[in-house]
């Protein structure tokens, strides 16, 4: 198992997102009750179609501002290994959609931006994740 512990650089439709401090990745979907024709009580439970969401946190708030909410793009970060052997990988989410941006400002401390990005893929089929190696 590979360990990633320094994040390289982040982008999202082609800006740079500076200083990121952490990047978080969900897949989810809701889980719903399957009953047939003649059952009381649910027999199992299905899945609606799964999307992925994403959460950039960045130290700064001078690009997040200049970002607009709905603003759709590629969201792609690069993470370095901790040891000399491995090497970089690059995460790639498709289509990410921009939902919500959310700037801190605390005593004594530099301000943060969270950025949280949503995506499912186009057709149903084809998920809007993919993972490699850096080139």
């Amino acid at each position: 198992m590979d360990r990633y512990m320094r994040i390289q650089s982040v982008t999202f439709d082609g800006t740079t997102l500076p200083l990121p401090l952490s990047v978080r990745l969900f897949r989810t979907a809701e889980a719903k009750p399957a009953i047939g024709d003649n059952d009381v009580f649910a027999t199992s439970v299905e899945i609606s179609q799964p999307h992925l969401a994403a959460e950039v946190r960045i130290r700064g708030t001078a690009i997040a501002e200049g970002l607009s909410l709905g603003q759709q793009g590629d969201l792609a970060f690069t993470v370095a290994p901790t040891t000399s052997q491995g090497s970089p990988r690059t995460v790639t989410l498709s289509g990410a959609v921009l939902i919500a941006i959310e700037l801190s400002y605390e005593q004594a401390a530099m301000a943060t931006a969270v950025l949280r990005f949503a995506a499912e893929a186009s057709n149903g089929n084809q998920e809007p994740f993919s993972a490699e190696a850096a080139q």
